[in-house]
């Protein structure tokens, strides 16, 4: 039985992926760096994780000047919007 857990040899790959003890690419390292937005959705659908946003503006009104207001802005996956899904990822 394995005792020393610290030890990341007995992790197995897929061949041409990244090694298990690497971080994957896109991810911050710190709480100061910046972070790629990627869909789980697709990752989970599709194995692959996508990160081309749509930005959107959900529930907005019309003022009677015919002028937009209210509404939440929110960026939604391009790629599930395609496939027929809406999955917000920022907002």
């Amino acid at each position: 039985m394995k005792i020393d857990f610290r030890d990341r040899a007995h992790l197995s790959t897929v061949d041409g992926d990244r090694p298990a003890d690497k971080p994957r690419a896109g991810k911050r390292l710190g709480l100061d760096a910046d972070e790629q937005v990627t869909c789980w959705q697709c990752l989970k659908d599709e194995g692959i994780e996508t990160s081309m946003i749509v930005e959107v503006i959900q529930s907005a009104r019309r003022s009677p000047q015919n002028k937009r207001t209210g509404g939440t802005k929110a960026g939604i996956c391009a790629y599930c919007l395609s496939r027929g899904k809406v999955t917000k990822l920022i907002g």
